[in-house]
């Protein structure tokens, strides 16, 4: 599996994680102004973009450990920018999904980290 499927597994894991946990998918790979949101979703007035990390084995480290700084200003970026038009009082968050499987594929632990900027 190369690190594009790799991607989209992670974002469908990730999609069906929250769904599980009452979010609705509003979008998908939302590009805003050149920045990237993985995923939008909502609860109630909560609108979320979600970062999603996928690490396959430790070779790389783990999933948390790929999530950065700047990476979470951009999302934040995003998302504010797609609520300029929105009249619609929501509360906006940036949350990430981390996502680690074993090498084999057969094991993965996934935990939704909110609220991270």
């Amino acid at each position: 599996m190369n690190t594009r499927e790799l991607g989209g597994l992670g974002e469908r894991i990730a999609e069906s994680f929250l769904v599980l946990k009452g979010f609705h998918v509003v979008r998908k790979n939302v590009v805003y102004a050149g920045r990237e949101i993985d995923l939008l979703v909502r609860k109630g007035t909560l609108l979320v973009a979600v970062e999603v990390k996928l690490r396959r084995g430790e070779s790389f480290g783990r999933a948390v450990e790929a999530v950065d700084q700047r990476k979470l200003s951009r999302v934040r970026q995003a998302l504010e920018g797609l609520l300029g038009g929105v009249t619609e009082p929501l509360v906006p968050r940036v949350d990430v999904v981390v996502i680690d499987v074993d090498a084999d594929m057969c094991r993965m632990t996934v935990q939704h980290i909110e609220a991270v900027c």
